[in-house]
């Protein structure tokens, strides 16, 4: 008795949980359970981490043409993703002037890549420095 006092109550709640199961199922079957229990919790994960996806995604989905049925959460997140980045025009090149443009090439200034304020401030350069 001396012992069980130096036991905790949770402690010994475990080991008399563990007498019960040796007795109910024996030596024999406890590897069994233990790898049963084992592949529910790994199930368990893989279930968790493949969640059906909420109302909003669903509905956002819908909006730009994709089927959501029998897609994980994760799945229809990468779909959303990819179309939207399809979708994504192009950065618009701020138009220039013709004028300016045909001024500029004419000083032989090369205008790729250049906004129409870079494209004057060049020809000013190039013109005050003749």
């Amino acid at each position: 008795m001396g012992v069980l006092l130096f036991i905790d109550t949770q402690t010994l709640i475990l080991i008399i949980i563990a007498f019960i199961v040796l007795i109910i199922w024996g030596p024999s079957k406890i590897p069994q359970l233990a790898r049963s229990l084992g592949q529910s919790i790994r199930e368990f994960k893989r279930g968790a981490s493949e969640s059906e996806p909420e109302p909003e995604l669903i509905e956002i989905a819908k909006k730009l043409g994709i089927d959501p049925t029998g897609k994980s959460r994760d799945e229809l997140l990468t779909e959303i993703n990819n179309r939207l980045s399809q979708q994504r025009p192009a950065p618009e090149k701020p138009s220039v002037d013709p004028k300016v443009l045909e001024i500029a090439e004419r000083l032989g200034i090369d205008t790729r890549g250049k906004s129409e304020e870079d494209l004057i401030k060049e020809i000013n350069w190039r013109l005050s420095n003749k």
